[in-house]
């Protein structure tokens, strides 16, 4: 009996309405359909030639013509055309969308034609006034018998007006159907066409060159008085008449054209005179005949004069003349001279940087109806019934927005990602569901031609109540820039795999800092283990320290910014203040130069957490835990996104993260505590987590290459030398040991007889763990774990890192050395820096 109650899966009549999707035809085969198409273009070509060259075409082809004459009127010259479209959209519907109503639309564009040649709507067919409905002349030269009876019917229901009006409304809906536009669309892109052509008319008027500003001629003459005495050799003891001071007015770039010249009868003075008090010249005359002259014979005021007219903001240094003591062998200023507050810096020019043309900046948006409609069909096959109600373009991805019909669960499409994408024959989708805040499901897929984002395509001016610490990051799915203030983060994580864009995202962070931000603004500390992905930046005026490559001076580093970090709190303490913006303004009343932001940018995190990690994690977690009110700002970058290089501590601490591709899901949980940086496609390709959204961006990171960042960075080094602070990278004096000799008699838990003889063991084996101590040295447990924590601080081993295996960081050869450091200082770390004796 339960077979009884089964009922049948299959719906016949579901599967016959998707058996003819796009135009209505039946289901026939595809040879079938290229044989029809064939003859409709064949067909076209005839009444084509018939039309178009005037040939007879025999009894059929002329009796043919005449009768499309009396059908359609002037319309029958549209008739081959439209034949030929039609066997060609036959021919090739494998590879045309199925989403658009090709044959409502058809029939709206037909009645729209015969309705307007019958009516005369915009001027349409022939001039001249009706003799009569259903007139023989008149019917072949207008719209033909459908035009006519269309025009009749609406002429008598509604008028002449009527008539138009139902014209241009069918024309219009024809065109939107054919097309597969909307009012909506057609709006929004004249709006944005118009909003975008405004805005680049700004941009091009902002930064046109603007004419230096014309001086006047009085001010200058009476500022000659003073400095310059003048002859003029004249023709006659009569009055002198001069035209123009050629001299003068060539000191400008631009010639006087809305200002006229000064009289010059106003500065005439009589020779037989005696002078005024103040004289504007004084001049000499000659019996000479010629036509006066001007000779200048001292102008020490004109080159003073020209300097004054220069345009603001672009000194790089105090006003007052430049002493040479001040200046380096290279031509800069000394660090002495530019750590004065009263130094003027000068912005590298952003303009310089390299932007994508109109073309390249546009998203590909070809072929997107087809993967909607290989969406739809995909997920048909799968039992859900969905329409596309939105698509929106980015610069490497494209996003389809999914309304699923009632009753389907959200969570059955996330399902069908690897499916879905062996549908579109896709590299890789990722799948939101649903969109936040969008009763929507979106598709990101690949773009088939990806488009560069360069630096110069986004960067702009940013909001008033940001920080010099401004960055920008890229664009968006929907080609938005994105931008963020590292000073509100207060501390961004960037990790991802080799080759993904982490040292491009770190490059354009910078560029966009060093773009707006002088070294009295904010101050850096780069640390680059790798030794070449920031040495373009070595010797600029913001950097605190050189750019650090040793994994014990970048944990030293930290140590003292932690230090520094103390001391302000200090200072706010004393002044009453929360944060360095109220801090600088009390110093600010008190004379004393304000404070800078300080950036850390730690390129490979990996490195120092496997060198020092105790000490590199410490630093982190106090300064991201307390540094944002004192302005200190960590920007750590690795390739490594594993557990024992992000602890929970540095994740706890620093909210802000950014994700680039990465091999497997549990690196993506890493970073983000959620899946998705799997799914990303590289080269530039992230996800961006800002503090306080759970909602993670999808953003094509900005590209600069090495000669912007070149350029850029040889701008400031132009301007002068960096005060460097040479306190960060001394040794901080740990607390430990003062304590520890005060109280030998204490048991210390960082000491072991044993310690020598545990190096020795794992330089030989090569491998360490706490079973192998255990058997050769015959320890305890417990002991023999203390051991394993005594190697990994004195950077013997390598940290934890799960179900691997410790790695020995040493070698037989280097026990010597490791053992007279440990003889030195049991609790420090070996410098790599000393070589072996």
């Amino acid at each position: 009996m339960p077979a009884a109650k089964k009922k049948p899966k299959k719906k016949p009549a579901a599967r016959a309405r998707r058996s003819a999707p796009g135009l209505g035809l039946p289901a026939l085969e595809q040879r079938q359909l290229d044989l029809i198409g064939l003859g409709l273009v064949g067909l076209g070509l005839f009444f084509g030639f018939l039309v178009y060259a005037g040939w007879e075409g025999g009894r059929v082809g002329s009796q043919a013509v005449e009768a499309l004459k009396w059908l359609l009127g002037a319309g029958h010259y549209l008739v081959p055309m439209a034949l030929v479209a039609a066997g060609a959209i036959v021919m090739l519907r494998p590879v045309l969308p199925a989403v658009r109503p090709f044959r409502s639309g058809a029939i709206c564009l037909f009645l729209a034609v015969t309705l307007a040649l019958s009516a005369g709507t915009l001027g349409l067919g022939p001039e001249g006034a009706r003799p009569d409905w259903w007139d023989a002349a008149w019917v072949k030269t207008r719209g033909g018998m459908v035009g006519e009876t269309l025009d009749w019917g609406l002429e008598t229901l509604f008028g002449a007006v009527g008539a138009h009006i139902v014209a241009v409304f069918l024309f219009i809906a024809g065109v939107l159907l054919l097309t597969g536009a909307s009012v909506a669309s057609v709006v929004k892109f004249t709006t944005d066409s118009v909003s975008s052509t405004t805005r680049e008319l700004r941009t091009a008027a902002k930064n046109a060159p603007r004419p230096r500003p014309r001086p006047r001629v009085r001010d200058d003459l009476a500022t000659l008085e003073r400095s310059t005495r003048v002859k003029v050799s004249t023709k006659a003891p009569a009055t002198p008449e001069i035209n123009e001071p050629p001299e003068f007015s060539s000191l400008w770039d631009t010639p006087p054209e809305d200002e006229p010249a000064p009289e010059p009868e106003r500065l005439l003075i009589e020779p037989d005179e005696e002078p005024e008090p103040e004289p504007v010249m004084e001049f000499e005359p000659e019996p000479e005949d010629d036509e006066p002259e001007p000779e200048i014979e001292e102008v020490p005021e004109l080159e003073r004069l020209a300097e004054d007219q220069d345009e603001p903001g672009v000194t790089r240094g105090p006003a007052k003349p430049v002493d040479p003591e001040q200046l380096t062998p290279q031509g800069r200023y000394r660090s002495e001279v530019t750590d004065s507050p009263d130094f003027v810096w000068e912005l590298p020019d952003a303009n310089a940087l390299e932007r994508s043309s109109e073309d390249a900046s546009r998203p590909d948006t070809a072929g997107q109806e087809k993967v909607a409609a290989q969406l739809i069909e995909a997920l048909q096959h799968f039992k859900i019934e969905a329409k596309v109600i939105g698509m929106v373009a980015g610069p490497h991805i494209t996003r389809y927005e999914l309304r699923l019909a009632p009753g389907i669960k959200v969570g059955k499409v996330a399902q069908l990602k690897d499916d879905l994408a062996y549908a579109l024959a896709a590299a890789d989708i990722r799948i939101l569901a649903p969109i936040p805040g969008k009763q929507a499901v979106g598709i990101e897929v690949p773009n088939a031609r990806r488009r560069i984002v360069h630096l110069g395509d986004i960067y702009g001016q940013p909001p008033e109540d940001w920080s010099p610490l401004t960055v920008w990051l890229g664009k968006d799915v929907a080609g938005r820039a994105i931008g963020a203030d590292l000073a509100k983060m207060p501390h961004l994580l960037v990790a991802g795999t080799t080759g993904a864009g982490k040292s491009a995202c770190v490059n354009a962070m910078l560029s966009s800092i060093l773009l707006r931000a002088t070294p009295h603004e904010v101050r850096m500390v780069l640390v680059d283990p790798k030794q070449v992905e920031l040495t373009h930046y070595d010797s600029i005026p913001h950097l605190l320290t050189p750019v650090i490559t040793s994994p014990r001076q970048a944990a030293t580093a930290l140590q003292n910014l932690v230090r520094e970090m103390e001391q302000r709190y200090g200072a706010m303490a004393l002044a009453r203040t929360r944060t360095l913006k109220d801090l600088n303004k009390v110093r600010a009343t008190r004379d004393q130069p304000p404070l800078p932001y300080i950036l850390c940018v730690i390129d490979e995190l990996a490195d120092l957490m496997m060198v020092a990690p105790a000490d590199v994690e410490d630093s982190i977690i106090r300064i991201a835990q307390k540094a944002r009110a004192v302005g200190i700002h960590l920007v750590l970058a690795t390739q490594s996104p594993r557990v024992d290089v992000i602890t929970g501590m540095i994740k706890a601490n620093v909210p802000s993260r950014i994700a680039f591709a990465v091999s497997s899901q549990t690196d993506s949980r890493v970073i983000l505590d959620q899946n998705g940086a799997e799914a990303l496609l590289g080269m530039g390709d992230m996800l961006f987590s800002p503090v306080g959204s759970s909602r993670l961006q999808r953003i094509q990171g900005a590209y600069i290459d090495e000669p912007q960042i070149e350029a850029i960075t040889g701008a400031w080094r132009d301007q002068g030398e960096p005060e460097l602070r040479e306190d960060l990278l001394e040794e901080v004096e740990e607390e430990s040991t003062a304590e520890a000799e005060g109280a030998p008699d204490e048991f210390d838990p960082d000491e072991d007889p044993l310690l020598e003889d545990a190096i020795r063991l794992v330089a030989e084996m090569q491998t360490a763990s706490t079973s192998m101590l255990q058997r050769r040295l015959r320890l305890g447990y417990t002991r023999a774990g203390r051991l394993i924590d005594m190697l990994e601080r004195r950077g013997v081993i390598s940290g934890y890192e799960g179900s691997k295996p410790r790695q020995v960081l040493v070698t037989e050869a280097d026990v010597p050395r490791v053992l007279e450091s440990l003889s030195k200082s049991p609790a420090k770390v070996p410098d790599d820096d000393v070589s072996p004796e």
